[in-house]
């Protein structure tokens, strides 16, 4: 009944601040139920860096912290259940990945890093899942796409950066088999890393941001805030130091 009135609320919300185009629709399905939340709240906790083992904790499964191919049996609960959504939401969130790179790359930006030529392999030939219902055959396919070891793209807000990963060049120290970045992790100087004009650009936010922290912190967290600062607006310049357009680098 919550659920139910929370949809009446938002339409009539939509209706009176003139944006039809927000009301929730009727569901083809029937009414929406909290056992239809699950991959909902999936799909928010697998696109934050480190979301794979939130998530895992969450559905109380610690499948990915022994890693996804090697601990299949380990408290399995079902084929169709976590695993499952695991892959489809880290193949989709890979995928959102590829297709926001292409359209900065479209938009003008610049892209540099170790790993900028597979990435934009990756970004070129990374198909789009917008807007599109996900059957359960789409596991399988979701397992495929990760296993391309070496050009799907991870994004890393916290890091300001994409990982074009592959196994053997990973500073995070990917467990044997592991198809995917340890995100919390991410390290300097890996062989891995992408940026675009738009990371340089949240970089310098980001060092702006803990200046002004630093301004009201005591002495030793302000000297900290003010390095880890620098050290930010150091990296967004080797990024516009070294950043080529797309055509330059393919």
């Amino acid at each position: 009944m919550r659920i139910k009135a929370f949809v009446q609320w938002a339409n009539r919300e939509a209706a009176s601040q003139g944006l039809p185009g927000q009301a929730i629709p009727a569901d083809p399905h029937g009414p929406i139920r909290l056992s239809r939340f699950r991959r909902t709240l999936a799909w928010h906790i697998a696109r934050r860096p480190g979301g794979l083992i939130a998530l895992a904790i969450q559905y109380g499964h610690m499948r990915t912290v022994l890693d996804a191919r090697t601990s299949s049996g380990y408290g399995s609960r079902s084929r169709r259940g976590v695993h499952a959504i695991l892959d489809v939401e880290t193949a989709l969130a890979a995928a959102d990945t590829a297709a926001r790179l292409r359209e900065r790359l479209a938009a003008g930006e610049k892209v540099s890093g170790p790993a900028a030529r597979r990435a934009l392999t990756s970004a070129t030939h990374a198909p789009r899942f917008e807007g599109r219902v996900v059957p359960r055959t789409f596991a399988k396919k979701a397992s495929d796409f990760l296993a391309r070891d070496g050009i799907v793209l991870y994004d890393n807000p916290d890091a300001f950066l994409i990982c074009a990963f592959k196994h053997d060049t990973a500073l995070c120290e990917p467990e044997p088999g592991a198809t995917a970045p340890q995100q919390y992790d991410c390290r300097p100087g890996c062989g891995n890393t992408v940026r675009t004009d738009t990371h340089a650009r949240l970089l310098r936010e980001r060092a702006d941001e803990l200046d002004q922290l630093a301004a009201h912190a005591p002495g030793p967290v302000g000297e900290r805030l003010h390095a880890n600062a620098n050290r930010l607006r150091s990296t967004a310049d080797i990024h516009e130091a070294t950043a080529q357009p797309a055509e330059a680098i393919t």
